[in-house]
């Protein structure tokens, strides 16, 4: 199956079907999909390649496949949509933290808008993220007056 990202609909019609082909996985909790990326978390190795198997297996009879150079199998630790996902854990990327430290202070509108935009992707991991986008924002309006 050959689908074109260009086209409208192209993604919610591919996340769709993946949804439809591993809900029997997504329900049982072991599965998170978002588009090609399949994530897979088990308590033991056992189960882990269990359902690996039946991923693999439907995907063979969608005649779906994947790309084993971007794939990773049987890791406690993966990074999965821009966060590193482990047992138990969600955590920021330390190379994403270590470009916060290093962000220059922005002295432009479009400067502290494409750092809320940052934040705003990782504002799990700040406390109170909205009061202090809030006090950005403000600044935003006080800027272009």
């Amino acid at each position: 199956m050959v689908i074109f990202f260009g086209l409208t609909n192209s993604p919610a019609t591919f996340q769709a079907m993946m949804n439809m082909l591993f809900q029997d996985l997504i329900d049982e909790a072991h599965v998170i999909i978002y588009m090609d990326n399949i994530l897979i978390f088990t308590d033991n190795l056992e189960q882990h390649r269990c359902i690996l198997h039946r991923i693999l297996r439907t995907l063979q009879e969608n005649d779906l496949f994947l790309k084993p150079e971007k794939c990773t199998f049987e890791t406690p630790k993966v990074e999965y949509l821009e966060v590193i996902v482990s047992y138990g854990t969600v955590e920021m990327d330390p190379i994403k933290v270590n470009g916060i430290t290093k962000w220059p202070v922005p002295t432009k509108v479009k400067e502290v808008q494409s750092f809320l935009g940052f934040g705003n992707f990782y504002r799990w991991f700040i406390k109170d993220y909205s009061k202090v986008a809030r006090l950005l924002f403000d600044l935003t309006q006080k800027m272009r007056n």
